[in-house]
């Protein structure tokens, strides 16, 4: 593991709960960074340089999970020397830096992994596999909403030092892979996009913490607005197809869906109001009872993630999160942090 912040917690508890025998390396040029790691999930050895632990170690996988300018730099580095590697989001600043990076994995019969852990999460592999299925007709649009608060509704990385205010785009560029992998991914290609953002003044340097795109292709249309100042957290999607909808709480890990009948009478959306209430309340149910038993884990996108990136590397599972996927999200990302023109003075 290089890199020993505040995501790298997750990643060692989920690889220590499900690969309890690796001999886990971490590797982060602040010391007392990968010794916290170490004494609560134990370590074979400790590393400041990325270059040293690789040549005495030769892992078999590396999780990069440093600050996104880095990426692409360390992640060729593992790839070349024959990692199978997984990167955290935002995978690489440019759409250039992964296809370079892509083709060195192919070259090297390699898997890059791209941590998406929003496509990881049940009730959005639920709602994929119900459009998947055809039942619902094909897929007309998807919005998703990612608003996002901290304990007492404070702002996310309100320290001005903190390395996401020197990214192209702020904050934002930290947290905007998660709608927008949602996006594009149930999406097919998309043709063109367009952005709406603000800075309200709450974030240091005037960083913009307000944003909305828009996405379409030839006959269907996507958006997601991410809100840094946000009330509570409430991170939702909407899928309109053809022959019905469906609808997700990612928070609360909650999921309805409705087949279309026809125009909408009294009656029909009295009785409609009702299902919904049923599968939000019966959902609600089911996940109290698994928190009780253990077996709603917390953060399950990213437990799936983890989990699906070790079967591909054993060849058990083909990858949840496709190449083209990845291209689109950081092509479109890529433009949407020109065009928003921010910049630490």
């Amino acid at each position: 593991m290089v890199g020993c912040g505040m995501i790298a917690l997750s990643h060692a508890r989920i690889i220590r709960q499900f690969l309890k025998d690796a001999s886990l390396y971490l590797c982060d040029v602040n010391r007392n960074n990968a010794e916290m790691l170490a004494d609560k999930f134990g370590a074979q050895q400790i590393y400041t340089d990325m270059d040293e632990l690789l040549s005495r170690e030769a892992p078999d996988t590396a999780h990069i999970l440093t600050p996104p300018s880095t990426h692409a730099e360390l992640a060729e580095k593992a790839i070349s020397a024959g990692c199978h590697v997984l990167v955290e989001k935002p995978v690489t600043e440019t759409l250039a830096e992964f296809n370079k990076l892509s083709v060195l994995a192919g070259k090297k019969k390699k898997i890059l992994f791209a941590n998406y852990s929003t496509l990881g999460m049940p009730v959005v592999r639920k709602a994929k596999e119900l459009i998947s299925s055809g039942k619902f007709g094909r897929l007309i649009a998807v919005h998703c909403e990612y608003g996002a608060s901290w304990p007492g509704n404070t702002i996310p990385y309100g320290d001005p030092n903190h390395w996401s205010y020197f990214l192209k785009g702020g904050v934002l560029q930290n947290w905007a892979d998660h709608p927008a992998s949602l996006v594009l991914d149930f999406m097919d290609a998309v043709e063109d996009h367009k952005i709406f953002f603000s800075s309200r003044s709450i974030l240091p340097y005037d960083c913009p913490d307000l944003l909305q795109v828009m996405v379409r292709n030839k006959d269907q249309m996507g958006s997601f607005t991410l809100s840094l100042g946000h009330g509570n957290t409430d991170i939702k999607s909407h899928f309109l197809l053809e022959g019905g909808s469906i609808f997700i709480d990612m928070r609360r890990m909650l999921i309805s869906y409705t087949r279309g009948k026809g125009p909408q009478n009294f009656l029909k959306r009295a009785l409609s109001g009702i299902k919904e209430g049923y599968f939000l309340a019966g959902g609600t149910i089911k996940n109290t009872l698994q928190v009780m038993t253990g077996r709603l884990k917390k953060e399950p996108g990213l437990i799936s993630m983890i989990r699906n990136f070790y079967k591909a590397v054993s060849s058990e599972e083909d990858l949840l999160v496709k190449k083209e996927t990845v291209t689109a999200v950081i092509g479109l990302l890529e433009d949407v942090w020109n065009e928003v023109g921010y910049k630490v003075a």
